[in-house]
């Protein structure tokens, strides 16, 4: 499918019995749940302030994981509907803010460290601007050229990872799955408008296109959670030691790096699953402990 081979040629066929119960029993409700699940966990154990703006220290991902934990709520509530061309035109918004964050955290990174700069003004900050609505995160001009600055930027921070998650191979796979959203978002083949019915869960396709959805979601959450062990692994850290500080008890000194569990099953089903080598480059990337 996408624009290599297009929607156009996809044959839906007929309706098959049983069909309807594989579809509403498909993994694709889980991994959507479950990513969804570990989105809402972020968005309230992220303590820490990612960025200081003109109106004084701000973390905005909490926003940002709680915008995405509504977004693939929607993408499920839609394909439990049968509407999948609007699922397919959410998952290519899920696409873009994924890399967006990802953006967003290297730039609030570099700018953190201008903070103690007496040359440099907080009021130039990008992320300041972006957080304030007073400028776009990625400044309007000619398309391309600003896709491949910020993909740059990203592939630039860790040319480790850049070669585990984005190499030749990859990249292909990457661009083919954006490029399937790029066709619902714009019509641009007659089957997208067939596929947005509730008739099309009778259908031998939806189950393909249920696989198509899976794969999806699945690259772009290994890539968001890559870059986010990378960029900001404290959000991923267990609660339990500081709780035990808190109620004045003594916490094994051994239990203070350790990720949450919901990281650590997260980790194991869908990055160790994916990628072995990618597995053990972010488990060894900085000081969180995934016990797997």
């Amino acid at each position: 499918m996408g624009k290599k081979n297009g929607y156009n040629n996809v044959f839906i066929g007929f309706p098959e019995k049983g069909n309807y119960s594989r579809y509403k029993n498909d993994n694709i409700f889980q991994i959507l749940e479950e990513i969804g699940k570990f989105y809402e966990f972020l968005s309230t154990s992220d303590a820490t302030t990612t960025v200081s703006v003109a109106k004084g220290p701000i973390n905005y991902n909490t926003d940002i994981f709680s915008s995405l934990f509504n977004t693939l709520d929607s993408i499920k509530q839609l394909l439990a509907l049968g509407r999948i061309n609007d699922a397919f035109s959410l998952i290519r918004k899920y696409n873009d803010a994924v890399i967006i964050h990802i953006y967003s955290l290297i730039v609030s990174e570099d700018e953190e460290r201008l903070f103690f700069d007496d040359n440099h003004s907080l009021y130039n900050n990008i992320v300041n601007g972006w957080v304030n609505g007073k400028a776009c995160l990625i400044e309007k001009g000619d398309y391309e050229s600003k896709e491949k600055a910020y993909l740059s930027v990203i592939k630039g921070k860790d040319l480790a990872l850049k070669r585990l998650l984005f190499n030749k191979q990859a990249q292909v796979v990457y661009g083919q799955k954006r490029s399937i959203g790029d066709d619902n978002i714009h019509y641009n083949n007659w089957n997208t408008f067939r596929l947005n019915n509730s008739q099309i869960m009778d259908y031998p396709i939806s189950l393909s296109l249920l696989s198509e959805a899976y794969d999806t979601i699945r690259l772009l959450f290994v890539i968001h959670f890559s870059y986010l062990i990378l960029l900001k692994p404290m959000v991923m850290l267990s609660c339990n030691y500081i709780c035990e500080l808190e109620e004045g008890l003594v916490p094994d000194e051994e239990t203070k790096n350790y990720a949450a569990s919901i990281v650590c099953d997260m980790f194991e089903k869908y990055i160790g699953t994916f990628d072995k080598e990618l597995a053990g480059y972010l488990c060894n990337c900085n000081f969180l402990e995934i016990r797997y």
